[in-house]
């Protein structure tokens, strides 16, 4: 039952408050109209239905997305990143193991934003995920992603989300450099020219290649700008040999279309954090822990004592 949704109440409504229409964005691998064809997106996905397989035993009894960070669970951070991009509404995708769980702790509202629910019955990859909240998101002409399990250290909340809603582009993708030999394990995107180090033009985006086949050094980092076309190019998508279907498939398929896409790199100071492993997530939470303005220093003496 992949693409059953469960909704909470109001979801109906507000489907019909927004109408069926919408702008050629709209219709699948459609042409750009003009460079203002697109207003800036008010929803923000949040996959969050993994296994959290890598996180066992701790992801058994406790989503690894509520793991917590600091003061705050996983969650919050992206909520808090999320409000301060001044985006209103958030779709979390959960499974129904973590349905009742994730549901219980946000309820309806949290930070300020509105909050509904797809449900992911089984785990066939990121793109089946997002896929499952395209009959919440009727109606609209975009909207962000933003992976429930990686967290950002930023200057301040919400600033590479804000970068990538900023333009007319409809597909913005954050991305940061990585070391050659780890290219593989991530989407890397293709730059027509990547001189600017604030956002580049692309052309394409390639779904973990070999580091001798990489188009580039700029791995895809967690949050993404998709216009709805993206449901369609994903309904396009062949499963994998695990029948998972990829968003990088979907969103190549846009970008060889001609749908004008662009990567916003991370910048200095900014620091991307996968609650993926033991090793991430450790080295997350000591990340956060020392950042707290109460216990941070004084725990920044404990590890050098512990470890001089």
């Amino acid at each position: 039952m992949a693409s059953f949704i469960k909704a909470l109440p109001g979801n109906e409504e507000r489907g019909r408050a927004r109408g069926n229409g919408g702008p050629s964005w709209q219709r699948p691998f459609a042409m750009p109209l003009s460079e203002n064809a697109l207003s800036a997106p008010e929803t923000a996905v949040v996959p969050a239905a993994g296994w959290g397989t890598r996180l066992r035993p701790l992801s058994d009894t406790i989503p690894k997305e509520l793991l917590p960070l600091g003061r705050r669970v996983v969650l919050e951070h992206i909520l808090v990143e999320l409000a301060t991009a001044r985006l209103s509404r958030v779709v979390f995708v959960v499974s129904p193991a973590k349905e009742s769980l994730i549901r219980n702790r946000f309820g309806s509202k949290s930070e300020g934003l509105c909050i509904d629910y797809a449900l992911q019955s089984e785990m066939r990859g990121l793109g089946d995920a997002v896929l499952q909240t395209a009959p919440l998101l009727s109606g609209e002409s975009g909207f962000f992603v933003a992976l429930g399990d990686a967290v950002f250290v930023e200057a301040e909340p919400g600033a590479i989300a804000r970068r990538l809603l900023t333009g007319s582009e409809p597909i913005a993708i954050a991305v940061q450099k990585v070391a050659k030999e780890k290219l593989s394990r991530y989407g890397v995107v293709k730059p027509i020219d990547s001189a600017d180090i604030v956002r580049f033009t692309i052309d394409g985006i390639v779904e973990k290649p070999a580091p001798e086949d990489a188009p580039s050094d700029f791995a895809v980092a967690a949050r993404y700008r998709l216009p709805a076309t993206i449901f369609e190019s994903l309904r396009a998508v062949v499963p994998d040999a695990r029948g998972e279907i990829h968003l990088t498939g979907a969103i190549a398929a846009l970008l060889t279309a001609g749908v004008p896409g662009v990567a916003v790199p991370l910048q200095s100071g900014e620091a991307r954090h996968d609650i993926g492993n033991f090793e991430t997530y450790w080295r997350a939470f000591v990340t956060f822990a020392l950042a707290d303005p109460e216990h941070g220093d004084g725990l920044r003496r404990f590890l050098e004592e512990v470890n001089p």
